[in-house]
């Protein structure tokens, strides 16, 4: 009974922690106002920066991106906001940029349920596995069996970002936003892709496949190093 209790319970804990560290990658990045800046100061549309393509101080670009997070956030925000724009206040936002991202926030709100979730699931199976004396060995070899899958499947993912980014992010989008094509935004004349840019998400997502993988590799590792420790003491 205590071994098919401790295969449950490594099952458990290497599936939500999986989860756990992607949904952490995704969202410790995408609201990282440095990590904005940074790509901000860096990245040019046109041949111009981009608070000088939009037509508005890097302060004020600051400011509206932070604006933006902010709203994906919070459910009762709105995206209502005017700014000075090439020497003329205006509306930043259209009614069609406006409403993608009112499916942007419905989707990151879930996300970040589903990451409360998995780390409460994480922590309340970790303590308990820990609390019953489990073998670190089966979490050990569980957790390395679906390393295996996941593995392969970044493996694929990441072949496919590398070779061809764009219709990757289209699929992105077809999954996560069925139903309209409000995602398809022109560069030219709507400030929301202009703040981030194709470019600016290729970057994005690198930068969390990379953290997602080495925080699966950390555990690996701690799980390697605690199993070996037991088997020694043994």
């Amino acid at each position: 009974m205590q071994k098919t209790n401790s295969k449950v319970y490594s099952l458990v804990i290497a599936i939500s922690f999986i989860i756990l560290s992607l949904l952490g990658s995704v969202h410790f990045w995408s609201f990282n106002e440095s990590f904005y800046k940074k790509e901000h100061d860096k990245l040019m549309l046109y041949g111009k920066h981009i608070s000088e393509y939009i037509g508005i101080s890097d302060e004020d670009l600051e400011k509206l991106t932070r604006f933006t997070l902010d709203y994906l956030n919070d459910p009762k925000a709105s995206l209502d906001i005017r700014m000075n724009v090439n020497g003329k206040e205006r509306e930043i936002y259209t009614d069609d940029e406006k409403a993608h991202m009112v499916d942007v926030r419905n989707l990151n709100l879930t996300a970040n349920y589903m990451l409360f979730d998995a780390a409460m699931v994480f922590a309340f199976f970790m303590f308990f596995y820990v609390f019953r004396k489990y073998p670190f060995r089966t979490l050990y070899d569980t957790y390395r069996k679906i390393l295996l899958y996941v593995g392969i499947f970044i493996a694929i993912v990441g072949a496919w970002i590398i070779i061809d980014f764009d219709s990757f992010w289209t699929f992105f989008h077809h999954v996560f936003f069925a139903g309209n094509d409000l995602w398809l935004l022109d560069l030219r004349k709507d400030i929301l892709i202009m703040i981030v840019p194709p470019e600016f998400f290729n970057h994005l997502v690198v930068t969390i496949v990379i953290t997602f993988i080495s925080l699966i590799a950390l555990f690996y590792l701690v799980l390697y190093l605690l199993q070996k420790k037991e088997t020694v003491n043994d």
